[in-house]
């Protein structure tokens, strides 16, 4: 589930750095691609929480135009990672939702896992589990994502 959710979030944030307004964002084209409506409250509540807080996420990162930004992928990483799945990391990365030592994080973890081919589906999987639990933590008053089959008392 958490992996549609950053598809979402990908796909609001590129619509948001067509000067649109987020209340402009068509929804319909999202349910015509098949999320959910909790899917895409979730998506929207996430970036709405970085806006409240002043992460700039709709301006392009600085990650990307920095010199340093470039990562090539040795020859063994390059065996890990499919070419879509590379390609997503470098949209989430010009996106601004991967800084570029999340992108190290994540090749080192595709290394470590033990898994011989990092797919899109689970490279996505990879920066929701980056995204959700680890740079929430230092955001003041920051949700705790739920999978929507909670119960709350």
């Amino acid at each position: 589930m958490f992996e549609r959710i950053i598809e979402i979030i990908a796909f609001v944030i590129m619509e948001l750095r067509q000067n649109k307004n987020i209340a402009e964002i068509d929804l319909d084209k999202l349910s015509t691609l098949g999320y959910s409506k909790s899917e895409i409250s979730t998506a929207f509540s996430w970036i709405v929480d970085r806006m409240e807080f002043s992460d700039d996420i709709v301006s392009p990162s600085d990650n990307v135009t920095s010199p340093e930004s470039f990562r090539v992928l040795h020859e063994a990483e390059k065996h890990i990672f499919t070419p879509e799945a590379w390609g997503v990391m470098v949209e989430f990365h010009s996106l601004g939702l991967l800084k570029n030592n999340q992108i190290e994080n994540i090749i080192e973890r595709g290394m470590l896992s033990g898994i011989k081919s990092v797919g899109a589906s689970q490279l996505k999987s990879f920066i929701a589990t980056m995204l959700f639990n680890l740079s929430t933590n230092n955001i003041p008053g920051s949700r705790v994502m739920l999978k929507g089959n909670e119960t709350i008392h």
